[in-house]
């Protein structure tokens, strides 16, 4: 392991610890101690206090992630993990989008790729991010509506009763989104219940709903589902993704879109 530069603050620490456990799988207290240049003992108060928070589960002399995905990282970590697969996806998403189309963002970091690579075109946009309005702002043919709600702070993104009444009010053509877990029977969750009531209810409005999706989704089971696997039309994912998935959404009548990430380095 490289040993980076000391982070002092504790809080920009625990997120560089967040970010290594989604991708490594599992921390040592030894190595991180060492890699940021601070006591082990600093360093099992960092674990212990995300434990706390059930971002991992601790272990002796170290820490492993949370598999089940019951509860939502930080923006800065969940940006973070994928980011290859998230960017792939992206693109292959892009290619739905048309003029004058209505279409709805989440407040996912997949479908804030998309936002990212969305060109200025006459388009209304309706969504609950935050961040997603934000890159949005220097398009102006692009029709921008933010739902209003209560702010959650770890997706920078807007929720509750007042957010859903707006969605209530629109025709929306298009929804892209992703999902903290997919399973085979049971279909998308989320890792709250406010994050799984506005986005099932978009899915139950909108005329057809494109699920982003990278491999590492699949299999997760999180706490609040959303809806099935028809829920969605569909399904945008990597090709790490295991057959018995894409073979179970087939059966569902859900269409697949596989992106190859071996072809996207070979440009």
């Amino acid at each position: 392991m490289k040993k980076t530069n000391i982070l002092s603050l504790p809080k920009e620490r625990r997120l560089e610890i967040l970010a290594e456990l989604q991708q490594e799988g599992a921390v040592r207290v030894a190595a991180l101690a060492e890699r940021f240049g601070v006591a082990e003992e600093t360093i099992r108060r960092d674990l212990d206090k995300l434990s706390e928070e059930g971002h991992l589960s601790r272990t002796h002399g170290g820490a492993l992630s949370v598999r089940s995905e019951r509860f939502d990282l930080p923006s800065a970590v969940r940006k973070s993990s994928h980011s290859t697969e998230k960017q792939q996806i992206a693109q292959r998403a892009l290619s739905h989008i048309e003029p004058h189309d209505v279409v709805a963002f989440d407040a996912s970091t997949t479908v804030l790729e998309l936002v990212c690579l969305l060109p200025d075109m006459p388009l209304t946009v309706i969504t609950y991010s935050l961040d997603a309005v934000r890159l949005l702002a220097d398009r102006p043919q692009i029709k921008v509506i933010s739902t209003g709600g209560e702010l959650e702070a770890n997706s920078f993104c807007l929720l509750g009763p007042v957010a859903e009444e707006t969605i209530r009010r629109f025709s929306i053509n298009k929804f892209f989104c992703s999902s903290k877990g997919i399973d085979l029977k049971r279909g998308f969750s989320e890792a709250s219940t406010s994050h799984a009531s506005i986005k099932g209810l978009v899915m139950q409005l909108a005329d057809r709903v494109f699920m982003m999706a990278d491999h590492s989704k699949f299999g997760v089971r999180s706490m609040t589902y959303t809806g099935k696997l028809q829920s969605a039309d569909v399904v945008i994912t990597d090709n790490a993704t295991d057959a018995v998935y894409l073979d179970a959404l087939a059966q569902a009548g859900v269409e697949t879109e596989v992106v190859s990430l071996r072809e996207r380095i070979a440009q």
